[in-house]
């Protein structure tokens, strides 16, 4: 018996060739048989029948479409504009400066200063206090711009006042509000007088060349004052651009004898009448210089 390997029993083509299924039971072939199942053609490709061609699809025309009528824009009638209130102008906020006369009003406004150059044995660095009518400290003037060399030709020669020389007019908190400069001195004296920042207020020029002469108040050019001075009296008058006088300058016998006894120099400065600006800042500026800056030598120039 021919060993067949480890079939399952079930119904098998028949081994023979017939066209039977014979039976296997796991371990050999009985002699069961039975008629084999009917072969199923497998089927056939399936024809298509060709299709007719389809006539094109007629597309069909638009309408023609009407042109768009364009509405005529209406002009819109402007909104009536609320009228602004008026602005209030805004007051300046005025600086306030404590009772007894303070900032630069504080000599602007004074009618009367007094300028008090007290006596020193070396006067090497200018400077001195300006009082009000009370005897209260409104101001000062003081020399600046001096190096050591200048310090030294001056203790040593007068030279130095035919050199350039700069002072500063300060308020009672000793804050500058002028500024004059001098520059070296040919024939005639040019005091420039401008604010800290630069602006120019004006120049006080010396109105001739020898003699004690007396001065022009000029700005841009034009001619706004006049100061006619006498030296021998230290008396000055201070006019306006009309002639009319605003201002003096003046001592008191008592005060004539200081200076020539000790050299103490005390004067006074009167307003008599209003000044606008800049008539009212290069008078001030003369005045309180007048025996510093201003002052002619002993030929008679400034």
């Amino acid at each position: 018996m021919t060993d067949h390997p480890a079939v399952p029993q079930g119904w098998y083509q028949d081994p023979s060739g017939a066209a039977a299924l014979r039976w296997w039971d796991g371990a050999r072939w009985t002699e069961h048989t039975q008629a084999a199942p009917p072969q199923v053609p497998a089927p056939a490709p399936q024809q298509y029948a060709p299709q007719a061609p389809q006539p094109p699809v007629q597309q069909q025309p638009y309408p023609p479409q009407q042109p768009y009528a364009q509405q005529p824009y209406a002009p819109q009638a402007p909104a009536p504009q609320q009228p602004y209130p008026p602005q209030v102008p805004q007051a300046p906020v005025q600086q306030q400066f404590p009772p007894g006369g303070g900032g630069p009003e504080g000599l602007l406004s004074a009618d009367v200063l007094a300028v008090n150059q007290d006596f020193k044995w070396v006067d090497i660095s200018t400077s001195y206090s300006v009082l009000d009518r009370k005897g209260i400290e409104v101001g000062s003037v003081a020399e600046t711009g001096q190096n050591a060399a200048r310090k030294v030709m001056r203790f040593v020669s007068t030279m130095d006042r035919y050199l350039s020389r700069k002072f500063e007019i300060r308020d009672a908190a000793g804050v500058p509000f002028l500024e004059l400069s001098r520059g070296t001195k040919v024939l005639k004296a040019k005091v420039q007088v401008a604010r800290p920042d630069g602006t120019p207020v004006g120049e006080i020029l010396q109105d001739r060349v020898v003699t004690f002469g007396s001065f022009d108040l000029v700005v841009g050019g034009a001619t706004i004052g006049h100061i006619q001075a006498s030296w021998s009296a230290f008396n000055f008058t201070f006019t306006d651009h009309t002639g009319t006088e605003v201002a003096r300058i003046g001592r008191s016998l008592l005060d004539r004898v200081l200076d020539v006894a000790f050299g103490a120099d005390y004067y006074y400065y009167e307003v008599l009448r209003p000044m606008a600006e800049p008539l009212r800042s290069l008078s001030l500026a003369a005045a309180l210089t007048m025996d510093t800056l201003l002052k002619p030598d002993k030929d008679g120039d400034a």
